[in-house]
């Protein structure tokens, strides 16, 4: 009897969570998940090989332990390009800056054909110029640097480009996948397991796979704490 009884507190506990609907604010310094309705807001850094702050926004599931976030377009700040007049014939230049305009060192910059393979790449100078020779066969460039959004676009043939990187790498129009426990009724543990996840035929098991893999690395989940405003009291 009392095994039938575990049993069914077991069951239970598991369809809570099945069910189970997040609402608020979780953080932890810098760190945060924000739930509002079917949707959360994510701003979360330093998992494992994560060197640079993660942000994204989309509707989200809770299946089991498994927060899968199906990211939308990001209405925070986000890298963005301007097309401007060449300074030099035959050639390409790409002036980079940071959200403060000052030049981007060290930048990296990707001409890239139509199918996406490189055709030629540089590294921005202390002036954040990157230069190449044109060519018919560049189709679009790919400007990245850690710590900064990344950012693709096409090129227009005769035209130079400058190019203002944002902070934090934007996750847009891709699913993040998490392992999250509520420790407590107010306390996440969460775990990043991809930010571009891809179920193919069963979800549940590339989540598993994706799960003891990670495990497997050690890394250290965080936990957030639910952030309460306290009601102002009128006199």
């Amino acid at each position: 009897m009392k095994k039938y009884f575990t049993v069914l507190i077991f069951l239970s506990a598991s369809l809570s969570l099945l069910s189970q609907d997040f609402d608020g604010n979780y953080k932890d310094k810098t760190d945060s998940l924000s739930f509002s309705g079917e949707k959360v807001l994510f701003s979360l850094s330093g998992f494992g090989a994560l060197f640079t702050r993660m942000v994204g926004e989309g509707e989200y599931e809770y299946v089991e332990d498994y927060l899968l976030v199906n990211t939308s377009d990001y209405p925070g700040e986000k890298s963005v390009f301007e097309p401007v007049n060449g300074s030099k014939k035959d050639s390409i230049v790409i002036k980079v800056v940071g959200p403060d305009n000052y030049p981007v060192q060290g930048a990296l910059t990707e001409f890239l054909s139509e199918s996406n393979k490189v055709i030629r790449w540089n590294i921005t100078d202390d002036q954040g110029r990157s230069q190449q020779p044109g060519d018919q066969k560049i189709d679009r460039i790919k400007v990245t640097n850690l710590g900064y959004d990344d950012i693709v676009f096409d090129v227009d043939q005769g035209k130079d480009f400058l190019v203002k990187l944002a902070r934090n790498n934007v996750i847009e129009n891709q699913t993040v996948a998490f392992k999250v426990k509520s420790e407590d009724e107010e306390t996440l543990s969460i775990i990043l397991l991809s930010d571009n996840f891809e179920p193919g035929k069963d979800k549940m098991k590339s989540l598993e796979k994706l799960d003891k893999k990670i495990e497997k690395s050690n890394v250290l989940a965080k936990r957030l704490k639910k952030e309460y405003i306290p009601a102002y009291q009128g006199r």
